[in-house]
């Protein structure tokens, strides 16, 4: 008996933006400012900002977070899409598929 991991896309998940929007006003940032620093569209801030997006990219997520000075774990959780477009979170750990427990195959 054999195990596979289900192929899927990362992504990263903002946790709140009611939070992101605190680490915001207190490094006294707005959406232009910090999209300039993280070197990503101000759109992007807006849309995660208001709630309109969850969740981007591990890249954008990173350049969020160091442009605030934050870890990214501050901010965001780490989710898989799977190959039908479903998201689940990921799960850490060894020998812990990501985002979805190991398929049973034939030997």
């Amino acid at each position: 008996m054999t195990y596979t991991r289900t192929a899927g896309r990362l992504w990263m998940r903002l946790i709140s933006y009611q939070v992101l929007d605190q680490y915001m006003e207190f490094r006294d940032e707005t959406n232009r400012s910090l999209a300039k620093k993280a070197g990503i569209s101000p759109a992007t801030i807006s849309h995660l900002r208001s709630g309109a997006r969850n969740s981007c990219r591990p890249a954008t997520a990173r350049k969020i977070a160091f442009a605030l000075q934050v870890l990214p774990e501050s901010l965001f959780m780490p989710e898989v899409t799977t190959e039908s477009g479903a998201r689940s979170l990921a799960r850490s750990g060894p020998g812990t598929a990501v985002g979805n427990p190991p398929r049973k195959t034939a030997a």
